[in-house]
């Protein structure tokens, strides 16, 4: 009896001890579910947001002067995956808020329609997002912009800025990639006026093009009531797109955006996507045709990455 009395007090845990194992998983599970949200919100949108952050960043380090220290490309970029993902989050739950109606029908796997999140979890995520992302801009010296990206946000998602094309996308894209640009720019190096050409050039071109996104929701779109490229030119907006889409490298050349191979290859993708535009046939091939003008988005940011 002695001896099976000191085998069942050696087999017991501390009261403590089981507690802080329970608080541990709790805490864990509670991330996890964090992080799970987060990416169901953001997914789609890395590659407009997060990846061109980054590269963006990764370029104004190249172009100081001085070698930067491995402390100091840590700290920036660190600062900027940290301010993108919240760029991304914030604006991601507001644009979602207000698209229930339509993401029921285009996108019903995203958290809001699929019931992984509630209406009012998700005004507490964009509440909590939009105040970290605003303090964040501030301690890093971006405010301005980020003040910029949280009013357009706002006015796109509940004031009615994402019904009509023009402000969806030549006012809400163009603006929002110079925000997105200038704040990467500014998280690692001071801004100059050869930055301020090149960022108002792209995302002037991207503000134009960027209709292409559009073609996938027409549906959802005709519902909600907003009066998108595809929705007012009808059965003529996949060749008028496709003839602005192959325009744009003439464009980027007189205006001395990208030259000589880079130029080159920006002509050749964007033939290709404009080849796209006219061939699609369903909603998951317009994503796509989407998601490549994101990519050549990228590619143009990795020009001025790889050669600074």
């Amino acid at each position: 009896m002695k001896n099976t009395s000191e085998e069942t007090q050696k087999l017991q845990l501390p009261t403590d001890n089981v507690d802080s194992i329970l608080g541990f998983s709790f805490i864990s599970g509670a991330i996890h579910h964090e992080l799970r949200i987060c990416w169901a919100f953001t997914s789609r949108d890395w590659s407009a947001s997060v990846i061109p952050g980054a590269m963006y960043t990764t370029a104004a380090l190249r172009s100081l002067e001085s070698t930067p220290t491995a402390s100091l490309a840590i700290q920036s970029l660190a600062r900027c995956f940290i301010y993108f993902l919240l760029y991304i989050y914030a604006f991601d739950i507001a644009n979602q808020i207000n698209g229930i109606a339509e993401d029921e029908i285009n996108k019903p796997d995203r958290p809001l329609p699929s019931g992984l999140v509630s209406l009012q979890g998700a005004y507490i995520r964009w509440y909590a997002t939009t105040t970290a992302h605003l303090v964040v801009g501030a301690a890093w010296g971006v405010l301005p912009w980020t003040a910029l990206w949280v009013l357009i946000t706002i006015y796109t998602s509940f004031y009615g800025g994402d019904k009509h094309w023009v402000t969806k996308n030549m006012l809400f894209m163009s603006v929002g990639s110079i925000c997105l640009l200038q704040a990467a720019w500014a998280l690692a190096a001071p801004l100059t006026a050869r930055e301020w050409r090149w960022a108002l050039l792209l995302s002037g071109i991207l503000g134009i093009v960027a209709s292409v996104q559009d073609i996938r929701d027409l549906e959802g779109d005709k519902i909600a009531g907003r009066r998108t490229l595809p929705v007012v030119l009808g059965s003529n907006f996949r060749w008028v797109m496709a003839t602005i889409i192959s325009t744009a490298p003439l464009v980027c050349w007189m205006l001395d955006l990208l030259v000589c191979y880079c130029g080159f290859g920006l002509a050749l993708t964007m033939f290709y996507l404009a080849f796209r535009v006219l061939s699609g046939c369903s909603k998951e091939y317009d994503h796509k045709t989407y998601m490549m003008l994101t990519y050549i988005y990228c590619g143009c940011i990795a020009v001025r990455m790889v050669f600074p």
